[in-house]
């Protein structure tokens, strides 16, 4: 299995880079996901996604190529999952129907991130070959890598197992007969959320604190395989104007989490061939005018090189089409210059 993260700010094209990722080694036998976690779903118009489809098969014109899946990621969707997979059978429906439990699925801050390393995992069980990731722009893509591990470590802590574990045998005989350590907390807590609140909460969780500990546990593994070199590769989508800019930020800011850049893909780089003959004119100011760009986009590309060659394993270059990634066969099209981009080390 390999998983291939996509990275970018915005307007970069980030979408349709990896939904072409998808579609070549699809294309090539495999049996791909291209999962996107941007709330802006491009990925729907990009692949042309049925409207209220959270996943759907996408077919490919070759009868010889593999599978090419895309999913949209959903909070609900995920979660419920989750709930189904790890919950004991008699909990399953008392969790799904909690109140406590629609207000976390529905509008708990941060859950598009944590559940985005549980829908990865549930991909991984499934046996997809490669996992493509299509991450919101810059730093919210990183909420994905933090927020799982920070988690990770709040239900592992010793004060929330002990709330979680005790509550439903306390409820029964009295607060009273717990420990003062939870005691304390309990009474904190009633007293700025009001008591009818607080034990509806501390009830949902007495059920649930199972499912959050095992989510838990598939976040520290799930996170480990991205940060495993073998299994992971993280690409950082840019622009020729952007890209210097670029590579400095994402170098740097997954660097501090550990993580390491396969590869700079510059998107949208001016490179269609220039005419021997100028006319006048018009006409030739305008060709003059491209070729100026085009100029310096192959000067950007270079100095990339220059500074990050030896960072990265591979630097590619896509012309910018003539018009929006807006379908499959303008996805095939920048499929194709994946396989056929050229070198940014052979560029004087």
């Amino acid at each position: 299995m390999r998983i291939i993260v996509y990275l970018g700010t915005g307007g970069v094209g980030k979408t349709s880079v990896a939904a072409a990722t998808a579609m070549a080694v699809a294309g090539a036998g495999s049996r791909a996901m291209v999962l996107t976690t941007d709330p802006s779903l491009r990925l729907r118009t990009a692949l042309g996604l049925a409207d209220g489809v959270t996943e759907q098969r996408v077919p490919l014109n070759d009868p010889k190529a593999g599978e090419l899946w895309a999913a949209l990621l959903d909070v609900r969707t995920t979660l419920d999952e989750a709930v189904r997979l790890y919950a004991k059978p008699e909990m399953t429906e008392r969790i799904l129907t909690h109140s406590i439990y629609e207000m976390i699925a529905n509008s708990l801050a941060g859950m598009q991130e944590l559940m985005a390393i549980e829908r990865i995992d549930q991909l991984r069980l499934r046996g997809f070959d490669h996992i493509i990731v299509d991450t919101a722009p810059s730093r919210h893509a990183f909420e994905i890598l933090d927020k799982p591990a920070l988690f990770a470590d709040f239900s592992s802590s010793r004060k929330v197992k002990l709330v979680g574990r005790t509550y439903r045998f306390a409820a029964g005989l009295g607060l009273g007969f717990i420990g003062k350590s939870a005691l304390d907390i309990y009474g904190r807590v009633e007293s700025i959320l009001g008591v009818n609140l607080v034990r509806e909460i501390l009830d949902f969780y007495s059920i649930f604190y199972p499912i959050a500990e095992g989510y838990a546990r598939r976040a520290e593994k799930t996170v480990a395989l991205l940060h495993d070199p073998a299994v992971t590769e993280f690409r950082v989508v840019t622009t020729p104007q952007k890209a210097l800019r670029d590579a400095a930020f994402f170098t740097q800011a997954l660097a501090e989490r550990n993580f390491s850049i396969g590869t700079f893909c510059v998107n949208r780089a001016w490179l269609h061939p220039f005419p021997d003959t100028v006319p006048e004119g018009l006409a030739g100011e305008v060709l003059n005018w491209y070729k100026s760009v085009s100029d310096s986009h192959r000067a950007c590309v270079w100095k990339l090189r220059e500074t990050y060659g030896k960072v990265v394993r591979d630097i590619q270059v896509f012309s910018e089409l003539e018009r929006d990634v807006d379908g499959l066969a303008a996805l095939e099209r920048l499929a194709v210059q994946m396989y056929l981009s050229e070198p940014a080390t052979s560029w004087a």
